[in-house]
């Protein structure tokens, strides 16, 4: 599984993005619960209590099957993209380090 890393000052994490499905080594995949997999996994990485309160979630259509879900918490930004091809999961940080940072 690639898990991809940006960096702010001071070598401080910034964002993680990770493939939207739990890769599997089988050929039959339930969607729903590699997503479950790959949600658990995050949760592990950036614990509730990182993030703070959850604030809002929307989701936004651009296309035919272009999807992008947005779960805003008082202390990251959680960010999935779908569009049926290399769909990604990204957790960004708010604090000002990372506001500079990392671009939206």
């Amino acid at each position: 599984m690639d898990l991809v890393v940006d960096y702010g000052e001071g070598n401080q994490v910034c964002k993680l993005t990770v493939p939207a499905l739990m890769p599997t080594d089988t050929r039959v995949q339930n969607a729903d619960e590699m997503k479950q997999k790959m949600y658990a996994f995050l949760a592990g990485l950036v614990p509730d209590s990182m993030r703070g309160k959850e604030v809002q979630r929307f989701m936004s259509t651009t296309g035919a099957h272009s999807t992008v879900r947005v779960t805003e918490y008082e202390q990251v930004r959680i960010v999935e993209t779908y569009s049926g091809f290399n769909d990604t999961i990204s957790i960004r940080f708010k604090n000002s380090v990372c506001q500079q940072s990392i671009a939206p």
